[in-house]
């Protein structure tokens, strides 16, 4: 696929098609979020009961729980439809794969670098969520490793990224181009961590507002990143690396804003 000459290619499918694909690419992703909160709820609920609730890799990997419903949702979705390959394409990286999982980060750290200083000028916090909820410090916490590599890079991040990447973008792309496919993939993206704010304690809807902004542009370069390596092994590693410490982060750092 010649992604390039493919963007904003004048393919104009009829409005009912595109409207039809739109309407269900957007149910696709209440209807996952809505699976994540309950999946967050049970699972937050049987490690109370268990007592484990404070042991540091659980309450490290606790909000990850969401992509368990997520887990779940995808698995539902797939084992209904006999076109798999269109939705879950995955594979060994291939160089040029290696290439976007360095230049992803590299353009996430551009963004927080422009992006930051706006969104403080326009009044929207920082979310403070309560403990557990935000990045895993790797290099705070090394015995957390086996944790965060099965919990984030193995399982969480390739089950978000199966449900936003292949089942979302594979459901807007019987309705869109690339360009729409990846935009609305990405709006859609960014409406999910709206969602998730609104029920998060210490977010708030200004926190909720901020992570929909700075969420839905990154759903976008993942988006672009998938329809031209279609792989999502490439999402699902630069998407891992935004829970730990990370590139883009290092770079801020380095860069007063």
């Amino acid at each position: 696929m010649n992604v390039l000459t493919d963007w904003g290619a004048d393919r104009s499918p009829p409005i009912s098609t595109r409207l039809r694909a739109g309407v269900a690419a957007l149910g696709i992703a209440v209807t996952a979020w809505v699976t994540g909160v309950v999946s967050i709820v049970v699972a937050g609920t049987v490690l109370r009961l268990a007592g484990v609730l404070t042991v540091p890799a659980v309450s490290a990997l606790r909000l990850r729980s969401i992509q368990v419903g997520f887990a779940v949702f995808a698995a539902a979705f797939l084992a209904w439809r006999s076109d798999i390959d269109h939705y879950c394409k995955l594979r060994l990286p291939t160089l040029e794969d290696a290439a976007w999982i360095i230049f992803i980060p590299l353009v996430f750290a551009a963004q927080g670098v422009v992006l930051s200083p706006v969104l403080a000028a326009l009044g929207l916090p920082h979310p403070d969520p309560v403990a557990g909820t935000g990045h895993l410090d790797l290099a705070a916490e090394p015995l957390l490793w086996p944790a965060a590599f099965v919990g984030m890079f193995v399982f969480a991040a390739p089950a978000e990224e199966l449900v936003y990447r292949g089942i979302i973008q594979g459901t807007l792309r019987k309705g869109f181009d690339l360009a729409g496919t990846v935009v609305i993939g990405g709006l859609l993206f960014g409406l999910m961590h709206v969602l998730v704010g609104l029920v998060t304690p210490n977010v708030g809807t200004l926190g909720a507002l901020r992570w929909g902004m700075t969420t839905a542009l990154p759903g976008m370069v993942w988006g672009y990143a998938y329809e031209r390596t279609e792989n999502l092994t490439v999402t699902a590693i630069t998407h891992a690396m935004t829970w730990t410490v990370t590139v883009h982060e290092l770079v801020l750092n380095l860069v007063p804003i």
